[in-house]
């Protein structure tokens, strides 16, 4: 069991993968000039729906990026009973946080930095953006809780300290 690789080093690749794709995205998108801005008519709202779809995608992935699942890469106390289930609302605050707090950092730059480009600065672009950061956080909680009932379950997938013999439904 020690070869495999824990849950929290694959989601967190997964994670940073995602985010540097959509930072990059969004940095392209947001720095070329407005003529050249393509037209996505199925992203309802126009502009707005645009920068909370990029930045739901953003929230998305740097949330995944910066969870920290308990039990994983911990080492566990000899005298405690080992912890094998998820409890979302333990450990997901400071990812949510986290994902808020450099979302809006990233927006805003990115806000303050459109009128050195050509680009106007909107101050509601920010509230989408902001708006984006949310949903996109609140499905990849959603998504977790839904994959989370099949972890609780399987410790050994995600908690490198896990034995055959500390699990009471196995013995």
């Amino acid at each position: 069991m020690k070869d495999r690789l824990p849950l929290q080093i694959i989601l967190r690749a997964i994670g940073l993968a995602l985010t540097a794709v959509g930072v990059v995205l969004i940095m392209y998108f947001s720095f070329i000039p407005g003529e050249q801005y393509p037209h996505i008519s199925w992203i309802p709202f126009a502009d707005k729906g645009d920068h909370m779809a990029a930045y739901a995608f953003l929230g998305f992935s740097l949330f995944i990026a910066t969870i920290q699942i308990p039990g994983s890469g911990k080492t566990v106390r000899e005298n405690r009973k080992p912890h094998s289930t998820l409890h979302l609302t333990s450990w997901a605050g400071s990812s949510i946080i986290l994902t808020l707090v450099l979302g809006t950092l990233f927006g805003l730059s990115i806000e303050l930095l459109q009128p050195f480009f050509g680009r106007s600065r909107e101050w509601m672009d920010l509230a989408s953006d902001c708006m984006g950061l949310v949903v996109g956080t609140a499905l990849a909680l959603a998504l977790l809780n839904l994959v989370g009932s099949y972890f609780a379950t399987r410790p050994w997938l995600y908690d490198p300290n896990w034995k055959v013999e500390d699990h009471e439904t196995l013995n």
